[in-house]
């Protein structure tokens, strides 16, 4: 009698095993037509769109968009990643691929077995962008790092990718999604822009600020000397140096307090520039081995004695590694004097030094100049 139960138990078991197996099949077997109504971004899903940036979150709103009722979904020619989708209540969610195409048709299309429901869509590529370099003087024959983003995207690397130096071109040595790495030539011009191209998509971009920039340099400390060249370093064989004399504070200074260490007149503003000074930046090549500690370490920078001066906080040097020299971009500010507000009197550029004497000094400048921001 046990044995006769088992076995119904068994039959039975396996028959709903079968029946269920039979409605499996017949789901994929009988997909339905999809059907769109149209695309939304998933951050607002009221008002319709037919573009979004690459890395957007976009719903697809319909019929038939269930995850199990769709075998592909390609944006231009760009296949989605199905694991990477979500389906619930008739809208499918997703993410436009981060990928370019090889043929831009400006649509997306669901694939099943039923057929194809083609949606008008354009998946909007940023532009390559560069940032900055690491070092704008960076010498002539040596490894320059530029920043950027969406190399990866455009295939910036060794085998795609040159950096044009005004006409003279560097394969890229390494690269990332936000930098890369290019020997100048060791012919390059001076006080120029410089280019990336990259070669399999057809893209250029050109990098903020001038390869050795002249455009307004106020001191470069070797035909550009401040009033008094106390702490400018002359000697040809000093590790430090970059491209000449630079400025240097160090321990050997003696402490007073503070320290005027650049001073110098005549400098030709133009009246943009004190006008609009808001549109301006002082760049330079900066050097240091001091953690900077804010309230503690201040520059003053002066451009008339009867003004106030502006302010350089620990805050405002930005900087991406210590004991190297790099690119700094600092503030421009142009302080009125109430008594002599007339541009005619704003010639100087005076820097002054004030830190607390327990903290260490290693600071060394170079080729200090004045910019527009963002050039």
């Amino acid at each position: 009698m046990k044995n006769i139960i088992g076995f119904r138990n068994i039959y039975l078991a396996g028959a709903l095993l079968f029946g269920m197996s039979l409605v499996g099949c017949s789901d994929d077997d009988n997909p339905v037509l999809i059907e769109t109504t149209g695309i939304t971004l998933m951050s607002d899903m009221n008002t319709p769109v037919t573009e979004a940036a690459l890395g957007d979150f976009i719903a697809i709103h319909g019929t038939g968009l269930a995850y199990e009722n769709i075998d592909s979904i390609l944006v231009n020619d760009v296949k989605v990643d199905m694991l990477e989708t979500y389906s619930e209540k008739d809208i499918l969610y997703m993410q436009v691929p981060v990928k370019l195409p090889g043929v831009e048709t400006n649509k997306i299309y669901i694939h099943n077995s039923k057929g194809v429901a083609e949606l008008p869509f354009r998946a909007l590529a940023p532009n390559l962008k560069l940032t900055r370099m690491f070092n704008e003087y960076t010498k002539p024959g040596d490894t320059i790092m530029i920043y950027g983003d969406f190399f990866d995207l455009y295939e910036i690397d060794s085998l795609n990718a040159v950096v044009d130096f005004n006409g003279k071109t560097s394969g890229v040595i390494s690269s990332s999604n936000t930098y890369l790495t290019a020997k100048v030539p060791v012919d390059v011009d001076k006080n120029i822009k410089v280019k990336v191209r990259g070669i399999k998509h057809d893209v250029e971009a050109v990098c903020p600020g001038r390869y050795y920039d002249r455009e307004l340099m106020i001191m470069d400390f070797d035909e550009l000397l401040p009033s008094n060249p106390m702490y400018v370093v002359t000697d040809v064989g000093d590790a430090q140096r970059l491209s000449g004399n630079f400025l240097r504070i160090d321990d050997t200074a003696v402490w007073s307090g503070w320290w005027y260490l650049a001073e110098k007149g005549g400098i030709k503003y133009t009246d943009d520039m004190l006008d609009n000074y808001q549109n301006y930046v002082v760049k330079c090549e900066f050097r240091t081995a001091n953690q900077f500690i804010e309230n503690r370490i201040r520059f003053c920078n002066y451009v008339f004695w009867d003004a106030a001066p502006m302010e350089w906080y620990a805050s405002d040097f930005v900087l991406q590694s210590y004991n190297r020299w790099e690119t700094i971009t600092l503030p421009f500010v142009v302080n009125r004097s109430a008594t002599y507000p007339q541009n005619s009197y704003y010639n100087s550029f005076n820097i002054r030094l004030e830190i607390e004497p327990t903290i260490a000094r290693n600071f060394s400048f170079d080729n200090i100049r004045i910019c527009r921001r963002g050039d």
